[in-house]
């Protein structure tokens, strides 16, 4: 199963601000769109994401911009994460992207720091989870980008765990 994040009918510019989650099948069909319950913008609301995500038995989700926190999390579960070439493609171009194993994020220093996060003192009662939901800590990774791009050629020495690298 596939996952978009949508907003106005398009890839949402940011994961977990999108407006809907659209759940395609392997083959390219719709099956269900849903209400973002991450719209609440808390910790609880986002983990409440990731629990539908899972529930759903996703396998791929494709996202624009994603912080750091999420996409480990999406990681850790065993869900391939994608950065499509064009967030504005049409449908199918966006599916076909999601097919891509080039494309794939394979660690959180390909996302966007969780500044968010930081700034409130991480997890506890200032961040609206109160320690629940998922909410750990972790150290900010400064590694180069390991997105496998068309003109990288992955090294057989790297091993995969769905697709993210074991150090």
């Amino acid at each position: 199963m596939i996952v978009i994040p949508m907003s106005r009918g398009h890839l949402s510019g940011h994961f977990t601000k999108a407006q809907q989650l659209a759940f395609f099948s392997a083959e390219g069909q719709l099956l269900q769109l849903v209400d973002n319950p991450a719209l609440g913008g808390n910790c609880a609301a986002k983990s409440a994401m990731l629990n539908l995500i899972q529930q759903q038995g996703a396998q791929i989700v494709l996202v624009n911009q994603i912080g750091e926190r999420m996409l480990g999390k999406l990681l850790d579960a065993g869900i391939s994460v994608c950065r499509p070439r064009q967030r504005n493609g049409s449908l199918q171009q966006l599916l076909d992207d999601a097919r891509n194993t080039h494309l794939r994020l394979l660690d959180t220093s390909t996302a966007r720091p969780s500044l968010q996060h930081q700034s409130k003192g991480g997890c506890g009662e200032s961040c609206g989870c109160s320690g629940s939901g998922g909410c750990h800590h972790h150290a900010t990774t400064t590694a180069q980008s390991t997105l496998c791009q068309p003109q990288h050629s992955c090294n057989d020495d790297v091993h995969f765990s769905g697709f993210r690298l074991q150090k």
